[in-house]
């Protein structure tokens, strides 16, 4: 039986769904960047971290993935509640809630919230003498909300607002991120362009500076294959920017002993686009189970320690049920040294009602 050709995209569509998304990220590239932070530069859900990256383009909804995009709100799963912890560095660590509304007037709906604990700090007076310790942290709570446009394409946005402490230093942040999707079902193939972090800070107290968030220009592929139980996953990130590499990243050296010139070798433009992409593979292994491998060129190259790569910017993890939960864990490794660990749980608050 012949099957029937794909439709051709809506050429109007599409350019207004562009033009949405640029409507977010022109302004934000036109604002020099102030003071990041980490609660929106990690992964957050144990499936995006297993991948490398939290996932911009998805073939299925998921009601994790959601908190970072809301185009993929699961519709299927409304009331869904989801929490996922990451177990960072040192005695860094960040909690994510995200809760599923009821839809209205065709505009899905999420709520939720992200905290981040810095740790422990020392502190010192003027004079260098020795105070009591304090801690830190990032905080943020978002409401998400996305509308299909057609079978095709879909847009969102995300307001947040949040705040930074460190003892005496305070600051509050406003933002607004967007979101445009693509799910081709028959190609089995899924588009996303994304602007996050995008907002502004205030200094509140203390040397806290003002200015606008740095934001994150992503742009995500990802494909399946009819007779293959795996998805691949490619993203482009920071792309407001070229060069992410450190200064002096490709100087030549010099010889200590000798003091001759030492040539530079890398090859400058592969590195530059390599800092930009993450990949990653989900392999399903059966209704309820995926396992997931991923790989961040530029976390690998960055932390290394004297050539000692190890297994850095490697990261995997599985997702499986237990009892009434949706269960997921993974690990990212960054050094030799360390690796972060992301365990995430999903489930309906309604089931454990008394009927």
């Amino acid at each position: 039986m012949l099957s029937s050709a794909p439709k051709p995209l809506d050429m109007p569509l599409t350019i207004r769904s562009l033009a949405f998304f640029a409507a977010f990220a022109l302004p934000a590239t036109l604002l020099a960047q102030g003071q990041e932070s980490l609660i929106f530069e990690l992964p957050i859900d144990a499936r995006g971290a297993g991948l490398a990256g939290s996932v911009m383009a998805d073939l299925d909804n998921d009601a994790h993935g959601a908190g970072m995009n809301p185009c993929l709100i699961d519709t299927a799963k409304q009331g869904e509640l989801t929490i996922d912890y990451v177990d960072y560095f040192a005695g860094m660590g960040l909690t994510a809630v995200n809760y599923q509304l009821r839809p209205r007037s065709g505009w899905n709906l999420q709520l939720g919230s992200r905290f981040m604990n810095l740790g422990t700090f020392s502190g010192y007076d003027t004079s260098g003498n020795p105070t009591q310790d304090f801690q830190g942290g990032d905080q943020v709570i978002y409401c998400g909300t996305s509308r299909s446009l057609d079978s095709v394409w879909t847009i969102g946005a995300q307001a947040f607002v949040g705040s930074r402490h460190l003892n005496r230093e305070v600051a509050g942040w406003v933002g607004l991120e967007g979101f445009l999707h693509a799910r081709w079902a028959e190609q089995q193939l899924a588009l996303g362009l994304v602007i996050t972090g995008s907002g502004h800070q205030w200094g509140l107290k203390g040397s806290q500076p003002t200015g606008s968030l740095p934001h994150n220009v992503q742009v995500a592929l990802t494909k399946g294959f009819n007779n293959a139980p795996f998805r691949l996953f490619v993203k482009g990130q920071h792309l407001e920017v070229w060069d992410l590499a450190p200064p002096g990243t490709y100087d030549d050296g010099m010889d200590p002993i000798t003091q001759e010139v030492v040539a530079n070798t890398t090859f400058k433009f592969g590195d530059q686009l390599m800092r930009h992409v993450t990949i990653g593979t989900a392999l399903t292994a059966g209704e309820a189970m995926e396992i997931w491998i991923g790989f961040d060129y530029r976390r690998r190259i960055e932390l290394m320690a004297t050539d000692r790569l190890s297994g850095n910017g490697l990261s995997m993890g599985t997702q499986f049920e237990l009892g009434k939960f949706d269960v997921r864990i993974s690990r990212s490794r960054y050094h030799f040294a360390g690796a972060s660990t992301h365990i995430g749980i999903r489930f309906n608050p309604r089931q454990f009602t008394r009927s």
